[in-house]
């Protein structure tokens, strides 16, 4: 399984593009595409056809705003393959909106068939040779973190929010954590870094990787990276196509 940080930036950060990853195993599935996202997806793979599916962990703007780009330079290059697009129901309900927003009646064009799948918390989906697992966090709507199991390994996502009881367990054991850790100040609606380096020790995650960093915070390190060192080589802070082999 092979891990791709596309973008590790938060919402506002003129200096890095949005939290976005690649997991590449048989299966490519894009998590979370905000608007900044599509260009990366294009510097790593320019095929129309790679992508098999997209998961959206909420509907913020710097989290599925890209959707229009992406998906519409897929019908430019010539797609004809099925996507799949994988959400909460009330995410995928806002996609057509978006789509019309964005490029008006382009989707009616598209030469290529769009699957949306409806995913909710606790309920396993095989996907491809994944295996799909979903988990709600505490943020100002409603996020789903997502396990993703292949041939023993697994990676888990949190999208955005403060981890939950469920998405803790949802973690346990992960050989690769991709979890938000917006700054050092406790939030209801974040991570706080300190908070989320006891977290992930305690549920055991074998490596853990910290993204959408609060702008002002990633521009003065240090204090990440001392923090870092309570779970000694386990930890990083990814920048844009970082790779990480499971």
């Amino acid at each position: 399984m092979e891990v791709i940080i596309l973008g590790c930036g938060e919402a506002f950060d003129e200096a890095l593009p949005n939290t976005s990853v690649l997991v590449k195993t048989e299966t490519l599935l894009l998590l979370d595409c905000g608007y900044s996202a599509p260009a990366q997806v294009w510097k790593e793979n320019k095929d129309p056809g790679a992508l098999d599916a997209i998961y959206l962990t909420h509907a913020h703007a710097d989290h599925y705003f890209g959707l229009p780009a992406l998906l519409g330079r897929m019908w430019e290059d010539g797609r004809t393959k099925p996507l799949t697009i994988l959400s909460q129901a009330a995410v995928l309900e806002q996609i057509p909106q978006v789509m019309e927003l964005g490029y008006r009646n382009l989707a009616s064009r598209f030469g290529y068939p769009i699957e949306y799948r409806i995913i909710e918390p606790g309920k396993q989906l095989p996907f491809g040779d994944l295996l799909l697992d979903f988990a709600a966090t505490r943020h100002s709507m409603s996020n789903l973190a997502i396990r993703i199991e292949s041939e023993g390994k697994s990676v888990c996502y949190s999208g955005d929010g403060m981890f939950s009881e469920a998405s803790q367990e949802l973690f346990r054991n992960a050989d690769l954590l991709i979890h938000e850790a917006y700054s050092f100040s406790e939030s209801p609606l974040h991570t706080d870094i300190d908070s989320l380096l006891e977290m992930a020790a305690g549920c055991n995650a074998r490596q853990l990787a910290l993204v959408h960093v609060q702008r002002a915070v990633r521009r003065h390190p240090e204090r990440i990276l001392k923090a870092l060192e309570q779970l000694e080589n386990r930890a990083m802070m990814p920048g844009p196509m970082s790779r990480i082999e499971i």
